[in-house]
C-alpha cells in the first residue's frame, strides 16, 4: 500500500473538506507546474527546484512522475523541461461560459474596438496582478507588454494598484511593508506615496498609471465587483501615454473613463446573474 505524505497535523473531516490534511506531494507537483510561464516556458532542473522552493531530488522525482503522466516533457538534447499540450486539453475541460473570461470576452473586445486601445482583464493572485485576458480589437497600437498568464507587481501599473487598493487589509499591509519592486524609473516605490495613491483610488473608483511599467505607455483601470460589492478583478485599457491622459479631478469624465466604467458595470451585472470561476 502506498502512503502519501501529508501536512503534519491531522484535522477532522468535514463535508467541504476545508480542514482535511493536504497531500504534500500534490501541492509540490502543483508548485512545479506553476513555475512555468509564457516568459519562461523552458526550464532546467535547478531553475525549477529554486523557483518551486524544493530540493533537487524531490523536484526530479516529481518531474519524472509528471512526465510519465504526460503533463511535462523533457528535451533530450538540453535536458530542459516544458509543459505539454495535455495542459491545454485539461484547460478545455473548464465548463463553457462559467469563467470570468468567458463572461467578459465580448465586452472587452467591444471596448478595445470602441476606444482603439488594448484592454486587459486581471485578478490578484499570490500577491501579484495576473493577466487573464487581453483584447486588441482594432487598436492601431497594440500593447503587448502584459501577456495572458503574465504577472505584474501590485505597485506597478493601473490595474495592479487598483487590485492592491482593495486587497485584504492584512495582505495589503504585508505587501506595503516588503521591498517594493521597480520596473522603470517612474515606478511607485515610496511607501507613503503608494499608500496615498491607493487611498485616492478607493475614493474615486479608478486608477491611472503612466510610464511605470514601460516607458511611453499609460493605463487606466476600474474595478469589477461581485454581487456583494467585493472587488474581484480589474479591467484596464493601455496604450501610448498621449492617448490615455489622467482624467481631471473636476473635469467631466473622459470618453475613455466613461466607457471603461460602463464596461465594468455591465460585467458586474453579468456576474450577478451567472455562476463563474476566474
Amino acid at each position: 500500500m502506498t502512503a502519501f505524505a501529508t501536512d503534519p497535523q491531522p484535522a477532522a473531516r468535514t463535508g467541504a473538506g476545508d480542514t482535511l490534511s493536504r497531500v504534500r506531494a500534490v501541492s509540490r507537483a502543483i508548485a512545479i507546474l506553476r513555475v512555468f510561464t509564457p516568459d519562461q516556458p523552458y526550464l532546467g532542473l535547478g531553475e525549477i527546484a529554486g523557483q518551486a522552493g524544493l530540493d533537487a531530488g524531490t523536484t526530479r522525482r516529481l518531474l519524472v512522475t509528471l512526465r510519465d503522466e504526460g503533463l511535462i516533457s523533457q528535451d533530450p538534447r538540453t535536458g530542459r523541461y516544458s509543459l505539454t499540450m495535455e495542459m491545454l486539453r485539461l484547460a478545455r475541460a473548464v465548463p463553457e461560459g462559467r469563467s470570468l473570461r468567458d463572461l467578459a470576452a465580448d465586452l472587452l473586445h467591444g471596448l478595445a474596438d470602441q476606444l482603439g486601445l488594448t484592454v486587459f482583464l486581471s485578478v490578484e493572485q499570490g500577491g501579484e496582478a495576473l493577466c487573464v485576458a487581453r483584447h486588441h480589437g482594432e487598436a492601431p497600437v497594440q500593447v503587448r507588454w502584459w501577456a495572458v498568464g503574465g504577472t505584474l507587481p501590485l505597485n506597478c501599473g493601473a490595474a495592479p494598484r487598483l487590485l492592491l487598493a482593495w486587497l485584504d487589509p492584512v495582505r495589503q499591509s504585508a505587501f506595503l511593508n516588503a521591498p517594493l519592486p521597480a520596473l522603470t524609473g517612474h515606478s511607485l516605490t515610496d511607501r507613503d506615496a503608494l499608500q496615498a495613491d491607493i487611498a485616492a483610488i478607493r475614493a474615486r473608483g479608478w486608477s491611472h498609471a503612466r510610464d511605470d511599467v514601460a516607458e511611453g505607455l499609460s493605463a487606466l483601470a476600474a474595478p469589477v465587483r461581485d454581487p456583494n460589492g467585493r472587488v474581484i478583478a480589474a479591467v484596464s485599457v493601455g496604450g501610448l501615454s498621449p492617448m490615455i491622459s489622467q482624467p481631471g479631478q473636476d473635469a467631466p469624465r473622459s470618453e475613455t473613463l466613461s466607457a471603461l466604467l460602463a464596461c465594468c458595470s455591465e460585467l458586474a451585472a453579468r456576474i450577478a446573474s451567472n455562476d463563474f470561476t476566474v
